[in-house]
Parts: structure tokens; C-alpha cells; sequence
């Protein structure tokens, strides 16, 4: 699956920035659109998967994300607002799938890189197991912090980028994450108190 397991950056991205190539023509217009999807891709299905606890509607969603990006290249000209504009159209996707549903927003399901075919039965075990407990943990958390949460250690982005996306300054995104983290960090010392 996309975004599982890999990181963007390994797989051999151009680094070619998207700068420059919007206005250009058609073909500039096309590389600098599969720029951006190359880079952003994995990130972007990364957190709606996370969101979402579906794989199949995380793909459809990211595909969409992308494809109103397509529409709006012009306008993405430079890379940090690029991915806050490609994230504040995933929530906005997400909010329109959630509403009308009260309580149907799941906590969360993280991707965890695993390969269930070569995985022992005690390391699948263990993986779940864990996976669980995270889930456990960030129940102690608001929807917005792990909406941040989620943005910073699922897809990646700088506190900048998350900045830009939630229409927040850098300063009060570290703060969230700091608090959010302390939560967590709580959480473990009481189901863990020895250790």
C-alpha cells in the first residue's frame, strides 16, 4: 500500500522543485504536477489512512486530493504551501465524508509497514498488540491534537507545514504537540508504572 513502510525520500524522488514549472506549459506543467504527486502522495494517504481506518476510501480520498490539486497547479507554485493546501484539502474531504455522522469518526488505524505473509505469528501478535495500545493511549487525546499528532508522526509535515495547513501559527503547533506528547507520555507512566 502506499505510504506504508517507506519513505519518500528513499525511493528516489526528483528533487527538482515545483517552482517555475507551473506556468510554464503543458509539459512543465505535467512534471511539475508528478513532482508534487511523488512527493506528497505517500503523505497525504499516510494521514487519511490514519483518519480514515480504511484503506480502499484513503486511496479514493488521496486520489481526489490530487485530483483537484491538478486544477489548482497554478496556484501551488511554492512546495510548504503546496502541502498545506494538499492537507487542508484532505481534512476538508474528511470533514465532508464525517459529517452527518455523529460518532462515526474512528480513532485511528496505523499503517504499520508489516508484512503479514513473512511475519511471525508472535511478531503479528506483538504488532497488534501494540498498534492497540497506541490506540489505547491516544484516546487520551483531543480531536484536534490528534489531528496535529496524526499530521506531524503519520505524514511527516514540519510544524510549519501543519502551521499552514490548520491555519496556525508554529509556535501554538509545537505547543499542541508538546502537550499531546505529555499526554501520552502520562498515559504510558499509568498503565506502565514500573517501567
Amino acid at each position: 500500500m502506499p505510504g506504508e513502510g517507506a519513505s519518500l525520500a528513499g525511493l528516489g524522488m526528483r528533487t527538482r522543485s515545483i517552482r517555475g514549472c507551473t506556468s510554464a506549459g503543458s509539459v512543465a506543467r505535467d512534471e511539475a504536477f508528478a513532482v508534487l504527486y511523488e512527493r506528497q502522495f505517500g503523505r497525504v494517504y499516510a494521514y487519511l489512512r490514519y483518519r480514515l481506518g480504511d484503506e480502499l476510501l484513503a486511496e479514493d480520498m488521496s486520489a481526489e486530493v490530487f485530483a483537484r490539486a491538478w486544477g489548482k497547479l497554478r496556484n501551488l507554485d511554492d512546495p510548504d504551501r503546496a502541502t498545506a493546501w494538499l492537507f487542508a484539502t484532505a481534512r476538508n474531504l474528511l470533514a465532508d465524508h464525517y459529517r452527518g455522522r455523529p460518532g462515526c469518526l474512528p480513532l485511528s488505524t496505523l499503517p504499520t509497514g508489516r508484512h503479514p505473509a513473512t511475519d511471525s505469528p508472535e511478531a503479528q501478535l506483538l504488532a497488534e498488540e501494540s498498534l492497540s495500545f497506541v490506540s489505547h493511549c491516544l484516546t487520551s487525546l483531543s480531536e484536534r491534537e490528534r489531528e496535529i499528532v496524526g499530521l506531524r508522526f503519520v505524514a511527516g509535515l514540519r510544524n510549519r507545514e501543519i502551521a499552514l495547513a490548520l491555519g496556525l501559527s508554529e509556535g501554538n503547533v509545537a505547543k499542541i504537540i508538546h502537550r499531546a506528547l505529555a499526554k501520552v507520555r502520562a498515559r504510558l507512566r499509568e498503565e506502565y508504572p514500573d517501567g
